[in-house]
């Protein structure tokens, strides 16, 4: 049986996972911030940005892949499953981990919906980054192409957003292809954003996912633990959360215009 639920109910579970993974963190001696528009909800709105519905978490990629390693045999909780490319080729597929509440089923309109998957936080790993602009934004278009394919994989393809049907059927035919190739796509990216992995450029950032080319490089410094209130908790942020705010969306404390105020489309529902 199930339940179909609110967004407050989906808020209210996702919020449930961060303090689940915010106790395994430290209980396991981890790092983690809040980051992209999670930590823009804890810096202007206390909590979740009214019209966003997901949290996203950094941990710099030491404690990213020990987190990896802990969860294979030690997961934070009986139904809280860490979801990456790497093990569970049974949830849908992306390049970094998912911590999925597995009494719940979503789907995610605009994408492939023939695989369940329930409410997650993502987490992202903070690799280190070129110095010179120039080669930071390379990376990171090289990183878009990767990230365009494995979008493709994924999206539902129909009439509608096809341009007439010999298009549809091409596409088609193309996705038949990129589905093949899905998790060599994921695995290629996460080698990618390691490249500078064993250098000390003095600079990190989200390469993996990160969608602002120069604007995601911080130094490493302003990724010294702070700490911030999150929905009346208190959960790990950036030091330098100004810094990295700035970066990736400007005048982070201007609200923006009535129509880019979306949220991801679920539909969720809990398993009974």
């Amino acid at each position: 049986m199930k339940t179909k639920l609110s967004i407050t109910e989906i808020k209210n579970i996702e919020l449930s996972i961060l303090i689940e993974f915010d106790k395994y963190c430290l209980n396991n001696d981890l790092t983690y911030f809040l980051c992209g528009g999670t930590l823009l909800g804890c810096i202007r709105h206390k909590g979740f940005i009214p019209w966003d519905d997901d949290i996203d978490v950094f941990m710099p990629r030491s404690d990213y892949e020990k987190f990896y390693e802990l969860t294979l045999n030690n997961p934070i909780k009986e139904n809280l499953l860490t979801s990456t490319y790497r093990k569970c080729k049974n949830i849908i597929p992306y390049p970094f981990m998912k911590i999925i509440d597995t009494t719940t089923e979503v789907i995610e309109q605009g994408k492939n919906t023939k695989r369940n998957n329930g409410i997650w936080i993502d987490i992202l790993p903070l690799d280190v980054l070129p110095k010179d602009d120039r080669t930071n934004e390379i990376v990171y278009s090289r990183m878009r192409v990767l990230r365009k394919k494995l979008f493709f994989a994924l999206t539902d393809i129909t009439l509608d957003n096809s341009k007439n049907i010999f298009t549809f059927f091409y596409k088609k035919f193309k996705q038949v292809i990129a589905k093949k190739n899905i998790f060599s796509i994921c695995k290629r990216m996460d080698v990618k954003a390691q490249a500078f992995r064993n250098l000390d450029t003095g600079f990190v950032g989200c390469l993996l996912w990160g969608l602002y080319g120069n604007g995601e490089r911080c130094d490493k410094n302003v990724f010294n633990i702070a700490k911030g209130s999150f929905e009346g908790k208190e959960f790990n942020i950036p030091s330098g959360w100004d810094v990295y705010l700035k970066g990736i969306y400007g005048n982070y404390m201007e609200l923006p215009p009535i129509e880019k105020r979306t949220s991801h489309s679920i539909i969720a529902y809990k398993i009974v």
